[in-house]
């Protein structure tokens, strides 16, 4: 078994996949609205903000931009093309981070040990 080559199986099958396919529709439909397209991008953009100001534990300005996520969720919701562009969008995402998670848990397998100590000892000092 040459790995590249099942990666490149891997990389074609995610092409091929039905997420994928309703991704790239669901945008092809989003781009013939350029006023839902940019309501979109920018709950996109929010979700991430929001998402990266938890991670640093900002919790107020978390909380400020929650609560606008939290708006335009509604009209993202109210908007047909946006809508389903959001739900294409998650399907595929949970689809990616699935299959990077199985990747990922492949390759922190054995033979990694050494790393992981030495990550760990790291952490503790």
């Amino acid at each position: 078994m040459n790995i590249y080559d099942e990666a490149y199986a891997l990389a074609k099958a995610l092409k091929e996949s039905d997420e994928q396919k309703c991704l790239v529709e669901a945008e092809k439909a989003l781009k013939t609205n350029p006023d839902a397209k940019k309501m979109t991008a920018e709950y996109l953009v929010l979700q991430q903000k929001v998402s990266y100001l938890q991670m640093m534990h900002e919790k107020d300005k978390a909380e400020k931009e929650y609560k606008k996520l939290q708006d335009m969720a509604v009209l993202v919701s109210n908007n047909e093309l946006a809508a389903a562009y959001v739900q294409a969008f998650i399907r595929w995402n949970q689809m990616t981070s699935d299959i990077n998670k199985i990747v990922v848990d492949a390759m922190t397998g054995e033979g990694m040990d050494i790393v992981k100590e030495a990550l760990e000892e790291e952490k503790g000092k």
